[in-house]
């Protein structure tokens, strides 16, 4: 939703001249989550523009995603296994 170039350029202007870097962090799959995880290309050229722009930008490697446990995903899945409660 967030990871075009334009997003990128945009997000350029809003920090320049803040002292700031950035780290990209790819949206993790997970149950009941409707988004994909970006090509990584995408998120290459959304590092790229910002590094452009004078940002130092970095890429986080998720890890635990293939057991859903990947930022984001863990409270996600407890939230999908929990029992809902049913009236009395």
């Amino acid at each position: 939703m967030n990871d075009s170039a334009q997003n990128a350029r945009e997000l350029g202007e809003l920090i320049r001249g803040v002292r700031a870097k950035v780290n990209l962090i790819a949206l993790n799959p997970g149950p009941g989550i409707a988004f994909q995880t970006p090509d990584e290309n995408r998120v290459l050229q959304f590092q790229k523009i910002l590094i452009a722009a004078g940002v130092p930008t970095f890429i986080r490697r998720p890890r635990g995603r293939d057991i859903y446990a990947a930022c984001g995903q863990l409270k996600r899945t407890v939230e999908l296994a929990a029992p809902t409660e049913s009236p009395m």
